[in-house]
């Protein structure tokens, strides 16, 4: 007879500490109940497994924890020097939450090798996070975050706490990866 292992529930908090730092108890919550329903549906077994992408094999966990951590200091550095206040709550949520999809967009393949799911051939990076974030109430700019914060969004951010994200996750890319950017000579002026 065949015993079969239920999978260990993460502790979200251990994993990503700046979570406790959220003030709104119900988003915090959120967050770790949106972490635990995407580890839940999942078929990794181990969260240190999960690559960064399919072409970038390099854990998820350590990325996104200094994602996390950079994007703190960029806030901290703009109240510092800019008396600009960034929301903390939704920054540290949608911090924690930008890449939690990867554990239901990829799964373990054969050899050792990553291969999408069907979620992650049939919707964008960070849908499946986002439609989880709105049935739990989560508020729409940290949805919105989680659309936008890839390079291959179709669609970049509209906030401040979303920019910071969308710079701070392509420059760990660049650090654990390569760089991906190229300099165009033509630089357009965004009107407003």
């Amino acid at each position: 007879m065949k015993v079969s292992r239920k999978k260990q529930v993460l502790d979200v908090v251990a994993l990503y500490p700046e979570v406790s730092q959220i003030g709104d108890a119900r988003l915090r919550q959120a967050v770790v109940e949106i972490w635990q329903e995407l580890w839940a549906q999942s078929k990794w077994n181990d969260i240190g497994a999960v690559p960064t992408s399919a072409e970038i094999p390099y854990s998820n966990l350590p990325h996104t924890q200094c994602v996390v951590a950079m994007a703190l200091n960029v806030a901290d550095a703009f109240r510092k020097y800019h008396n600009i206040e960034v929301n903390r709550d939704y920054l540290i949520a949608a911090a924690v939450l930008q890449d939690a999809s990867k554990v239901v967009e990829y799964e373990p393949g054969p050899g050792g090798k990553v291969r999408r799911t069907r979620i992650g051939k049939s919707y964008p990076h960070g849908f499946w996070c986002a439609h989880l974030a709105v049935q739990k109430g989560v508020p729409d700019a940290i949805s919105h975050v989680m659309l936008t914060h890839s390079s291959s969004a179709a669609k970049f951010p509209d906030t401040l706490e979303g920019k910071i994200l969308y710079y701070v996750d392509q420059l760990d890319v660049i650090g654990i990866h390569k760089d991906r950017w190229k300099k165009h000579l033509m630089i357009a002026k965004v009107e407003n």
